[in-house]
């Protein structure tokens, strides 16, 4: 009879898998959700005005308004505040027409993409002050890194999608919802 000491034991690594540098990690994610963005677009375009609007009470008042708070961070963290354009930042909220949803995802995505491309442990250490305004009014500076910034995006847009999703479902609509398995480092 065998004797169990308590241990597990590890599955034994694949010769084919390799370790993942955290920037090629960080660069598959912001592709990914680059990727995975334009079926929520396309979701939320297919929904007649009155439903894209309506406010469901979530986190910003209707799907559209959720959908375009994901493009303001992007444009903020991703583009705004790496390019120290933060005094310029373009307000994204009162965009409703889709043809103009569709330019920024679009202009998102080419800055997303340039953006993974330059990805480097070195970028990744990258500082940036931040300058902005709380919710109360009241100015704030804050410093962080560009991987603190990006894991933050991933963790934001995947919580807006989730609460997207949710209110999809709630009105009986399939929500555009794509594994990390579609993803190329996913093995």
């Amino acid at each position: 009879m065998a004797r169990r000491t308590g241990r597990t034991r590890r599955p034994k690594r694949s010769a084919s898998r390799r370790t993942v540098s955290e920037s090629e990690l960080a660069r598959a994610w912001v592709l990914w959700l680059v990727e995975t963005r334009n079926g929520y677009l396309e979701k939320l375009l297919e929904l007649p005005a009155e439903e894209r609007e309506k406010d469901r009470g979530a986190s910003f008042p209707s799907l559209r308004a959720i959908f375009l708070h994901i493009l303001d961070d992007n444009l903020w963290w991703l583009d705004s505040v790496p390019r120290n354009r933060q005094t310029s930042h373009p307000d994204v909220k009162g965009t409703t027409s889709p043809a103009e949803i569709r330019k920024l995802v679009d202009r998102i995505a080419r800055t997303s993409r340039a953006l993974a491309r330059s990805l480097t442990p070195a970028r990744l250490d990258e500082r940036f002050v931040i300058r902005g305004i709380q919710g109360n009014g009241k100015p704030f500076e804050m410093r962080a890194n560009l991987r603190t910034i990006l894991w933050h995006m991933v963790e934001e847009e995947l919580q807006h999608r989730g609460e997207m999703n949710a209110l999809f479902w709630q009105m009986d609509v399939d929500a555009p919802t794509r594994a990390w398995f579609s993803s190329p480092l996913a093995g």
